[in-house]
């Protein structure tokens, strides 16, 4: 009996078991898995596996690198038979990428809303063999023959675009598409300019991707200062595309702190990208030189440029990032400095942030 996994193996000319265990080692690295749980079956496991007679399916830590090496398969889906699941295989593979998965990982997350299938992350898995970057005209025809809500595949349609403009490899795109129920972030900006004074000018650009099935009216943000100007802090839309955006401020705290919604007319609608840009004066930096950024949505890349005018020295920098579990990390190897003309620079850049993440960029200036 053949069964799924063989077929998808076979197709991406991995199922000779020395090949197989290398692509396996590759994907148990990238989910830090070690020891035991990051060996390959023995070449006698591995082909009894494919023959199909197990009664059940393997160990829970090889389930979960299948399900790595074949984003959007389920370990039960791979060890069934391959009649069984026969339309999926055939959608597979009808090109070098395969938008068969794509759409399988979109129905995927709209059953699950759940991102530990595919991950999120950077991409350090290869890409499969004789896998290219997706012809768009064959995605859209996928996504239109899918048995998959509208919404969803108008979703799906403007991922595919997406992976054509932001030149997204396979992996990265299924990685995206298990995102679909989600707001999220292309990229979050930040620009803060400081003049001699010790006065903040700050810019945000938020590029935002509507995976949600519903229309994006409003966001909801907050900034603070340790010092500001007595009339504290004033936020200014900034028109980016067609919509128009007003703040609406919801409270303030004294001055140095202002908590505000961002609201879009016309909202941004499923399957829709949209800028949202905001401008913050009356801000000050006179003793403590930091900006710590919570993140409150899955971020694909984000950015802090941080110009200080003054003929200043930079005595240090440096950036971290602390995890939903409370993890603290170095972010220095992120960051980069110099000076230009008589203003320092710092820019400080992460890929891949989730909810509860925050990002924090540090300096010390001799004044």
């Amino acid at each position: 009996m053949s069964i799924a996994l063989k077929v998808l193996l076979q197709d991406q000319r991995l199922h000779e078991h020395t090949a197989f265990s290398a692509e396996y080692k590759k994907h148990a690295a990238a989910l830090d898995l070690s020891g035991n749980a990051a060996a390959p079956p023995t070449k006698g496991q591995y082909y009894k596996w494919l023959a199909g007679t197990l009664n059940t399916v393997p160990r829970g830590h090889h389930c979960r690198i299948l399900e790595s090496m074949f984003p959007g398969w389920t370990a039960e889906e791979l060890f069934s038979p391959a009649d069984v699941v026969a339309d999926r295989l055939k959608r597979r593979s009808r090109n070098g990428f395969g938008y068969g998965p794509l759409v399988e990982a979109v129905a995927a997350a709209l059953q699950t809303r759940d991102t530990t299938v595919t991950g999120w992350g950077p991409v350090r898995l290869p890409a499969a063999t004789g896998a290219s970057t997706p012809k768009l005209p064959q995605a859209v025809h996928d996504f239109d023959a899918a048995d998959l809500p509208e919404g969803a595949r108008r979703i799906g349609k403007k991922l595919a675009a997406l992976s054509q403009v932001l030149r997204l490899d396979a992996t990265e795109t299924v990685q995206l598409a298990s995102l679909v129920g989600n707001v999220m972030e292309l990229e979050l900006r930040i620009e803060i300019h400081i003049d001699v004074d010790g006065r903040a000018h700050i810019l945000y650009t938020h590029d935002i991707f509507n995976m949600s099935d519903e229309p994006l009216t409003r966001v909801a943000r907050q900034l603070w200062f340790e010092h500001a100007e007595p009339d504290g802090l004033h936020i200014e839309p900034l028109r980016r595309d067609h919509r128009q955006i007003s703040i609406d401020r919801t409270h303030n705290a004294g001055a140095t702190m202002a908590k505000f919604s961002c609201q879009v007319s016309p909202p941004i609608q499923p399957g829709e990208t949209g800028m949202i840009s905001y401008t913050c004066t009356g801000g000050r930096f006179v003793d403590a030189f930091y900006w710590r950024q919570d993140i409150l949505r899955y971020t694909r890349r984000f950015t802090i440029v941080m110009r200080q005018a003054g003929r200043h020295r930079l005595v240090t920098c440096s950036g971290e990032e602390v995890q939903p579990n409370g993890l603290i990390g170095s972010a220095t190897e992120d960051l980069l400095w110099d000076y230009d003309g008589d203003d320092i620079v710092v820019t400080l850049t992460r890929d891949y942030l989730r909810p509860n993440e925050s990002v924090t960029l540090r300096w010390e200036v001799d004044l």
